[in-house]
């Protein structure tokens, strides 16, 4: 998997050169060219080989849809194993975030390596439960930052900031 090339960068209204893409998305020349090897359009064949805003825009969005992995609500991305996994139970923590989100952490249940996840606070029952967790999560697992939050029925709230 390759870096993640940003397409707002890229105006649409603009025909561009290879130079002039090597420079906006701080690449070598080369790896444009093999990007028009590999299909990315090209006005013409005429040097110097123009390349079209829109077309450079599409191209860049496909590669960083191509790049993504889908995962559960239950999986987090190992990197190590290249491949959404299941965390371990026993590794498993969720940090509240701002916005009614959670930080899902934990360990990889093949590799051990560790590896994060964003997920909504209202689907942590439902990943413990898909994980083979007990009701009601024990606290180990909660860690609640700055405030407790409305819907928790814990009354101790950890500040780690």
């Amino acid at each position: 998997m390759g870096k993640n090339y940003n397409p707002n960068r890229v105006k649409i209204n603009r025909s561009y050169t290879v130079i002039e893409v090597s420079e906006i998305l701080e690449v070598h020349p080369k790896t444009v060219r093999n990007w028009i090897h590999a299909g990315l359009p090209v006005v013409d064949e005429k040097r110097p080989l123009l390349i079209d805003g829109v077309a450079l825009r599409v191209h860049l969005k496909r590669k960083r849809k191509a790049d993504m992995y889908p995962c559960q609500v239950h999986e987090m991305y190992c990197f190590k194993c290249r491949e959404p996994k299941s965390p371990s139970i026993e590794s498993l923590e969720f940090i509240a975030k701002p916005a009614g989100m959670a930080q899902m952490s934990g360990h990889c249940c093949e590799c051990g390596s560790r590896a994060n996840k964003y997920v909504s606070w209202r689907d942590v029952n439902k990943i413990w439960l898909e994980l083979g967790g007990k009701l009601p999560i024990a606290e180990k697992h909660l860690i609640l930052m700055g405030q407790a939050l409305l819907n928790c029925p814990f009354v101790e709230v950890f500040d780690h900031e």
